[in-house]
């Protein structure tokens, strides 16, 4: 059969993706994946055959006129009338300000995208489509071109439990005045162009590839299809020094690739972890680049490069501490090590802020659409209107894979805002020393290892994908 992929352009959402396009590829079938043209390169680096859409220079987080977020005032009026406690509401804040934006990215009545990859559909004619958490196009492409289509989500699906909670809520938020469902009024315009109905299916697929691991996911009315989330981080040589055993306990620190793009400074988190590591009778191999860094020189005991892949690394590591992201707990998961996972009390809900004079100059922590370190930076005063996006001091996805890790005896968090240096230093010592952080992730991994692979969830694929042709 024929596949399509609709990816967003980013790495964080093409490599999770990656090991199931490779398995449909292996057992015969033709793949493709589709994303926008700017992005191509990355997808043909993974052996895989892309489809640009658009304009090969347009990225949508550093154009001239980038969407932005969701204001914090609607967002929390919607968990209001939604009857939401605290742990809920950030789960609807990662799909309201955080999804929701880059969906409408590539909506847009006034960029090609999403009706370039509705023309291949139809010219290609897939047999299935299988479409990002933000390419709700990838939907529309697969009723207008008659294939069966699944969303792939990275670990929970904080979108379809948000819908849930919309249609659960339906009445309260209308009598509110509120959008009963903002998700859908995004994909309507080009549903309506197309002459598709907005359905349940339409918006959360006709079923879900999970990659949440049990225990981790969101409960969802979705028809869910688990599969094994298996790491791939791109491929690079292995260095020299990787090759022989480590002298010492080998501890990786990596805070990912996402948000050093866009955030100066790292909220003074680096430094505070540097510091601790420094005293550690460790060897410490850090995927930091000079924007984590920010002019501050790592101990002697500290390698530092901008990027490994890890899974050349993290099997030599007696330990990772990292910032939360689904990937990287993931890919420990895969190499059996204990984490330590940095996570914050805070919400992780975007507030703005208006700038004044005084604050130009202070970037920390700071996100602004339109920028991007190294690939297009503005000075603070080029830019207007002058809105300041606060960010909350750790990944979105930080408070849930702590929870997780840290029930299941795998490792402890570092909250770099309430702990010490000392505290800091005490807890990775602790976390090294303890054997039985490597027995809870050694539980982990069997779990995980008893997840579906790609392979195994190939034969789904082609049953679900026949089913739904034959019901046309």
């Amino acid at each position: 059969m024929r596949v399509l992929f609709a990816i967003d352009p980013s790495i964080a959402h093409l490599y999770p993706m990656v090991p199931t396009a490779w398995a449909l590829q292996s057992a015969g079938h033709e793949v493709r994946l589709a994303s926008p043209a700017a992005f191509t390169d990355q997808i043909a680096a993974t052996g895989l055959t892309p489809v640009p859409l658009g304009d090969a220079v347009w990225t949508a987080r550093v154009s001239d006129d980038p969407l932005e977020p969701k204001g914090h005032v609607e967002a929390a009026r919607y968990a209001e009338v939604l009857g939401l406690h605290p742990e809920e509401r950030e789960y609807w804040y990662l799909f309201f300000q955080y999804l929701l934006t880059p969906t409408a990215d590539y909506l847009r009545p006034d960029r090609p995208e999403a009706d370039a990859l509705i023309d291949f559909a139809r010219t290609w004619r897939p047999d299935l489509v299988i479409w990002d958490l933000t390419q709700a196009a990838g939907a529309v492409a697969a009723r207008v071109s008659g294939a069966a289509h699944a969303r792939l989500v990275f670990a929970y699906d904080p979108a379809g439990w948000s819908l849930d909670r919309l249609a659960a809520g339906r009445q309260a938020l209308v009598a509110a005045g509120l959008d009963e469902n903002p998700l859908a009024t995004m994909v309507r315009p080009l549903a309506d162009r197309y002459g598709v109905e907005i359905d349940d299916e339409l918006l959360v697929g006709q079923w879900t590839l999970d990659t949440a691991p049990p225990g981790l996911e969101l409960p969802t009315r979705t028809r869910k299809v688990p599969l094994r989330y298996v790491p791939y981080n791109g491929a690079a040589p292995v260095p020299d020094w990787l090759r022989e055993p480590a002298e010492r306990p080998r501890i990786c620190l990596t805070l990912g690739e996402s948000y050093r793009r866009f955030i100066r400074g790292d909220w003074n988190r680096t430094p505070m972890l540097l510091e601790a590591l420094a005293d550690l009778d460790v060897e410490v191999v850090a995927t930091l680049n000079d924007v984590q860094l920010d002019g501050r020189i790592p101990p002697p005991n500290v390698r530092t490069m901008d990027y490994l892949p890890l899974n050349l690394i993290l099997p030599t590591c007696a330990a990772v501490i990292h910032h939360g992201g689904l990937g990287t707990f993931q890919a420990a998961v895969a190499a059996r090590v204990p984490q330590l996972v940095c996570d914050t009390r805070e919400s992780i809900m975007l507030r703005m802020e208006e700038e004044t004079a005084e604050e130009l100059t202070d970037e920390t922590g700071i996100y602004r659409s339109g920028v991007e370190y190294g690939v297009r930076e503005l000075d603070a005063r080029e830019q207007r209107p002058a809105v300041r996006w606060v960010m909350p001091a750790k990944k979105l996805e930080a408070t849930p894979v702590a929870n997780y890790v840290v029930s299941r005896g795998a490792g402890v968090r570092l909250d770099h805002q309430t702990q010490s240096v000392t505290e800091l230093r005490e807890a990775i010592r602790t976390v090294l020393d303890d054997a039985s952080y490597r027995r809870g992730a050694e539980a982990i991994y069997d779990v995980w290892r008893a997840m579906p692979s790609p392979n195994d969830v190939v034969p789904v694929l082609e049953s679900l994908a026949g089913d739904a042709r034959n019901r046309r």
